[in-house]
């Protein structure tokens, strides 16, 4: 397939529509409809889910810490994306939090709700560590709810820096505006727009 041509249907796809080289338009299906909704939300972890686990092979038994992630995401036609901000520090009273890591999430939503993650690590800020892994993490959650409400209970392990790897699983929760959360992230303390703008400025 030429380039252009790959560009094209990459890009049709985007729109909820596939062209088959030699072959009809492919609408999206219908009951991915379901989760429109996800379109322009907020996420983040609430306070008792912000426990992680911090692995190396040079430590007898893994370090808890704490880490909070938040995304913003746009959704069409069973996909979202948008951008992350991650934080985690040690649970020591005198841990210092890090700068956020920034990364692009790219995901996709079944009609069933089984949810599939990609965070590519977007170009560094002048804040963000330097020895942070530049290799995608995947994570895997679904579509559950609590309490009358969707949730995403994702799971994922990711390389955080050196041979650091961070494991953590929550039920991240939707944030709107107006919330709690909006205003001052658990575990960060910041808002969101202030939290989630370190990373917007180092986008592309």
């Amino acid at each position: 397939m030429r380039r252009s041509q790959t560009v094209r249907v990459l890009t049709l796809a985007l729109t909820g529509t596939v062209i088959v080289a030699g072959g009809p338009a492919i609408a999206a299906p219908d009951d991915v409809a379901r989760w429109q909704w996800l379109n322009d939300t907020f996420w983040y972890v609430p306070n008792k889910y912000l426990l992680a686990l911090a692995s190396s092979p040079s430590l007898t038994a893994p370090i808890p810490v704490t880490d909070q992630t938040v995304y913003h995401i746009e959704y069409k036609a069973g996909y979202f994306w948008g951008t992350t901000a991650v934080s985690y520090m040690g649970t020591q009273a005198s841990a210092q939090r890090a700068a956020p890591a920034c990364l692009q999430l790219v995901g996709s939503v079944t009609p069933e709700g089984q949810v599939h993650l990609t965070f590519t690590p977007l170009p560094a800020s002048s804040t963000a560590a330097a020895d942070r892994s530049t290799e995608p993490t995947v994570g895997l959650g679904v579509m559950t709810r609590q309490q009358g409400e969707w949730t995403m209970e994702n799971q994922m392990s990711t390389v955080a820096a050196g041979n650091v790897l961070l494991t953590h699983w929550a039920y991240m929760h939707q944030c709107k505006h107006g919330d709690a959360c909006f205003s001052a992230l658990p575990g960060v303390g910041v808002s969101i727009p202030e939290f989630l703008g370190q990373c917007i400025k180092a986008g592309p």
